[in-house]
């Protein structure tokens, strides 16, 4: 969604964010910024909101996310099985 057209309802839900970064990097934001006669927080929350479209459709966050479920499935599990054990019948 480009930038311009974000509603009033979403610019309400948006949140400041520190984050370090080189500066040689904000340079690189602020011209890409300039030439495109928008902002560097524009240029930065849509290159993180690609970044983050990319990787969740990747092979490797598919098979990360599912190793992370599976992980917190068992984790759950023991933690009930442990609380049934210690449980009054």
């Amino acid at each position: 969604m480009p930038s311009e057209r974000r509603t009033t309802e979403e610019k309400d839900r948006q949140v400041v964010v520190s984050v370090r970064m080189p500066s040689q990097l904000l340079e690189r934001i602020q011209a890409i910024a300039a030439v495109l006669s928008t902002s560097a927080n524009t240029v930065i929350r849509d290159g993180m909101d690609a970044y983050v479209r990319d990787r969740v459709a990747s092979p490797e966050f598919r098979a990360a996310s599912e190793a992370y479920v599976e992980k917190a499935q068992a984790q759950v599990a023991t933690a009930l099985q442990d609380h049934s054990a210690s449980s009054p019948a």
